[in-house]
């Protein structure tokens, strides 16, 4: 029987510092779980945090497996099983991939090919498998739509790549990812109707509103499902909480699951806690803190603006 890391192959070549995360390991008790909501049309109950496993924590954790591991299995352990990575993201699904191997059926697993060609985005997706050890990817994004996008290009590569890779069920359900702006995110939700979308949710409301007011009722439209990016940004400069920072992208409505970069036991931790029996933010609650974040952060730069910003470097 042909398995699906073989049917790439041959399409490829036809087409050319944790301290007490051991404690933690071992504790008998059964964790709380934190909540879950399903996801758009694609209706898996995913949790409503997801683990960015981008330079946040790939940096401190690329020499420290063991503990790294640990930290994983432990946000798992709690039910957060939204686990987003990208072919980008340097050793990140080498990293995962053992734990992905050993409780595989646990994860709703998330990655992303920047390849807009049908034969280079095969070998990512390939490459993919086979540092995350496993034969089947449950969400892949084509990844980190710029402002001119060649949707065209996109379009007849990328594209034709996913909707085999769909048929064959190697992949569960696509989406697209940016951060560049809304406009080129709809038109691309209106060229290839994605499953879900990834951008940026922060309570400044980027774009002047345009992610939240035209964006999201779009998706809401078409059942997509919706992960909000970049919410914690900078929550030092505007003197909040980051934990309500992501509450504040979570109250939104249409908005399934907020990926925050695992970094630290302690901010797991904190995260942990909103996200279990979680309490959306009143209208109120939710303009005060847009108010004060927009005139905190009025002349910080957007990090995602920077040249040669790409996802899962830190914001």
């Amino acid at each position: 029987m042909t398995t699906r890391r073989n049917f790439l192959k041959s399409a490829l070549v036809a087409a050319a510092g944790a301290t007490g995360l051991n404690r933690l390991a071992a504790d008998q008790e059964a964790p709380v779980q934190v909540d879950r909501r399903p996801l758009g049309r694609i209706k898996a109950e995913i949790s409503i945090l997801g683990l960015g496993l981008g330079s946040a924590y790939t940096r401190p954790w690329q020499d420290r497996p063991e503990e790294s591991h640990a930290l994983l299995n432990m946000a798992l352990d709690h039910g957060v099983n939204y686990w987003d990575t990208a072919r980008g993201y340097g050793p990140s699904e080498r990293m995962i991939g053992p734990v992905v191997e050993k409780r595989r059926d646990e994860i709703f697993l998330v990655t992303k090919s920047g390849n807009r060609d049908y034969d280079g985005f095969l070998r990512d997706v390939e490459a993919s498998l086979s540092d995350l050890q496993t034969d089947r990817i449950d969400l892949l994004h084509i990844w980190n739509l710029p402002a001119d996008a060649d949707l065209d290009r996109i379009e007849n590569g990328a594209l034709k790549a996913v909707r085999r890779l769909k048929d064959e069920k190697v992949i569960g359900h696509f989406g697209i990812s940016g951060h560049s702006g809304a406009g080129i995110l709809m038109d691309a939700i209106h060229r290839f109707d994605p499953d879900a979308v990834l951008t940026v949710f922060p309570c400044t409301r980027e774009d002047d509103g345009r992610y939240e007011d035209e964006l999201l009722p779009l998706a809401r439209e078409r059942n997509m499902g919706v992960i909000a990016m970049k919410m914690v940004r900078h929550a030092r400069n505007a003197d909040l909480e980051g934990s309500d920072l992501i509450r504040y992208a979570l109250s939104l409505p249409g908005i399934h699951c907020g990926v925050v970069g695992l970094d630290i036991e302690a901010h797991l931790r904190e995260n942990l806690k909103m996200a279990t029996d979680f309490k959306p933010l009143s209208d109120m609650e939710s303009a005060s803190i847009c108010r004060r974040a927009q005139e905190a952060l009025a002349h910080v730069p957007r990090p995602w603006e920077r040249p040669g910003y790409q996802d899962g470097t830190p914001a």
